[in-house]
């Protein structure tokens, strides 16, 4: 595959992910978001959620992939309302983005077609291919980001939330990630407890902008 290909294959996933995350917007409440939004101590007055677009991002996130808000994810519920509609693509899609995963991964060197060669630290596998636009140009070698990400097309990608991670913060998290816990993704209580750090030290915002994945 060669960086035209690999770019025309990236944005058609990208723009069915935008295309799925706007259909699941019916499938999560106010009432949902306000749980979830709460839960990250974000303050919630009259139902409305007082917060700007990058937090509201990280509480999207956890209103769709997350169990934070009810006993059933959002995007299971989407897949079974419209697993009879899709064509191929976004049948396998939508699987993909209902199998997804949030873990820390560390950016190892630059993928020769596009993109990034990440290792995912928690679950213990290396070289996967990062597909980001964004942060093809802004990330660096060795860089740290908390990130849910799916597999598809060859390529793993972000569902569009991310924390960024700082060196000390790695070696803060380094007890609880590696030696306290079994290996594997984040629980939602984890992903929770790491968005709350990011807001309080004002790292989403600034990290926002590095992502090119819609949620």
């Amino acid at each position: 595959m060669d960086r035209d290909q690999a770019r025309t294959d990236y944005r058609r996933i990208l723009a069915g992910v935008v295309r799925h995350h706007q259909a699941l917007d019916r499938h999560v409440t106010g009432a949902a978001m306000a749980r979830v939004a709460k839960r990250l101590g974000l303050r919630v007055k009259g139902g409305v959620i007082e917060a700007g677009d990058d937090e509201m991002a990280l509480v999207s996130d956890l209103a769709v992939y997350g169990r934070v808000a009810g006993s059933t994810r959002a995007i299971d519920r989407y897949a079974r309302a419209v697993s009879g509609s899709l064509d191929a693509f976004d049948r396998e899609l939508v699987g993909a983005l209902s199998r997804s995963w949030f873990s820390i991964v560390r950016f190892t060197k630059r993928h020769p077609v596009a993109g990034w060669y990440v290792d995912d630290l928690l679950l213990d596998r290396t070289g996967l291919w990062l597909m980001n636009e964004a942060l093809e140009q802004s990330a660096r070698e060795g860089m740290s980001l908390g990130i849910r990400l799916f597999e598809f097309g060859g390529f793993v990608l972000s569902t569009g939330a991310a924390a960024p991670l700082t060196d000390a913060w790695m070696e803060a998290l380094r007890d609880d990630l590696w030696t306290r816990r079994r290996p594997g993704a984040l629980s939602d209580a984890e992903v929770i407890t790491l968005y709350r750090l990011t807001m309080s030290l004002g790292l989403v915002a600034r990290h926002r902008n590095a992502l090119d994945g819609p949620v």
